[in-house]
């Protein structure tokens, strides 16, 4: 493997640190275009976590170690990583481990670090949001003086930036786009749903914006989206794309679990859905079956499911089965080159449609960073990331909901749509 096929960093930390560190890691590719292993993002199934994490460390060009919270010092890794890392130390000497400690009354002095990590410069967060810190951090992944950071950064946007095609339209664009509220035999959603769809069916198709070819963006909004019409769909969809194209499939409706023997089954409810007849519910194998056959090298699935009702009325209580879809369904759908996964909210949580608003919380700021209002390149295009970014960024200002992101490889951040200029 040459050096521009590794990862720039893996990050290492334990549970309880997560989401300080889930924050540093949009930071590090939406700022600064930096490659890492996350487990969140990238752990696979079918192969044990232990041996994703130490393949993902092998594989870097350094590891940033995050210590502190109510654990300390004592959660920050299991004893196999702990052995992995001095391993990979011991293999190569010019390999940068690189502490950082977390802000917080369990924040440890140098003294009271593990030896392996003491050895190392370390990097202090004084608060959450500390740019001083955060350059600091970036100097020691990239090995590099922190007054050349800047140039180094500046450099590699421009590198990824591409040129804008003459013509006005982003005729690579497929996409389908489902909402259901009104179900026949379970219990309806809000009205939003509908207005979901329709509403990022309509931006993705306006040439003014996203300039998706109008015929290439299909909408189907409750009975138009029984079983027989969704699956018809989505291998539609497969007939139409080709390798250079771009492929979106957005679902807004219900979405559940069960506990079976051995692990979970998981299902998307179409407009027909009877619980009790498996062949009108779409299963986590079918899904990921029609994917497959999507020819497209670019796919993004979003899914806005498991949703609330309105303040304090979580619409998926008193149902059979429970409500949302589990990771370990996400990162299925995520396996393989060119597929991305964004999900409104993570399992045990609803996604809100707050009062007012015309649809709902992850849609709005969905709807948001389409229309070019998020962060990106400033090259004219709309990328995946740039969708994420700012849904991660802005959804948990409103409501307690943390959308989901999955691929396989940082590198999987593909341009989606044209971007509006903002004016």
């Amino acid at each position: 493997m040459t050096e521009t096929d590794m990862a720039n960093v893996f990050l290492s930390y334990s549970p309880e640190t997560e989401d300080f560190v889930e924050g540093i890691a949009r930071k590090l590719f939406g700022d600064a275009r930096l490659t890492f292993w996350f487990r969140p993002w990238h752990s696979q199934p079918g192969k044990p976590v232990q041996e994703q994490m130490e393949d993902a460390l092998y594989n870097a060009q350094a590891i940033a170690v995050f210590v502190g919270g109510a654990e300390g010092v004592e959660g920050w890794q299991n004893e196999q990583m702990r052995v992995a890392i001095q391993t990979r130390v011991e293999d190569d000497p010019a390999y940068r481990v690189i502490p950082v400690l977390l802000p917080g009354a369990h924040k440890p002095a140098r003294r009271g670090l593990p030896a392996l990590l003491r050895r190392y410069e370390m990097v202090e967060f004084r608060e959450m949001d500390d740019p001083q810190a955060f350059q600091r951090l970036l100097a020691g992944v990239l090995g590099l003086p922190p007054i050349d950071v800047e140039g180094y950064v500046q450099e590699r946007k421009q590198q990824q930036k591409q040129q804008r095609p003459p013509e006005a339209s982003f005729v690579q664009g497929h996409a389908l786009l489902v909402g259901i509220a009104n179900y026949l035999s379970v219990r309806s959603l809000p009205e939003s749903v509908l207005n979901d769809a329709r509403a990022t069916g309509t931006l993705l198709a306006d040439p003014a914006a996203c300039g998706y070819p109008a015929g290439q963006v299909q909408i189907l909004l409750d009975e138009q989206a029984i079983a027989a019409q969704l699956r018809h769909a989505l291998k539609d969809l497969a007939n139409h794309t080709g390798a250079g194209d771009t492929a979106i499939f957005y679902f807004s409706g219900h979405g559940f679990h069960k506990k079976v023997e051995g692990g979970h089954q998981q299902f998307l409810l179409p407009y027909d859905a009877d619980l009790a007849d498996p062949a009108s519910l779409i299963s986590g194998e079918e899904m990921t079956d029609l994917l497959r056959q999507i020819r497209a090298s670019r796919l993004l699935v979003l899914f806005d499911s498991c949703h609330s009702g309105g303040v304090g009325d979580p619409k998926s209580a008193g149902m059979q089965l429970k409500a949302g879809l589990d990771e370990q369904y996400y990162e299925r759908l995520a396996t393989g080159k060119g597929r991305v996964i964004l999900a409104s909210s993570r399992p045990e949580e609803p996604s809100w449609v707050l009062e007012g608003m015309d649809n709902s919380v992850f849609t709005h700021y969905l709807l948001e960073a389409l229309r070019g209002y998020g962060p990106s390149l400033g090259d004219g295009y709309i990328r995946v990331f740039d969708l994420f970014r700012h849904v991660s960024e802005k959804v948990p200002s409103r409501a307690k909901q943390h959308p989901i992101f999955k691929a396989t490889a940082m590198e999987e951040d593909f341009v989606v749509a044209l971007a509006r200029p903002v004016g």
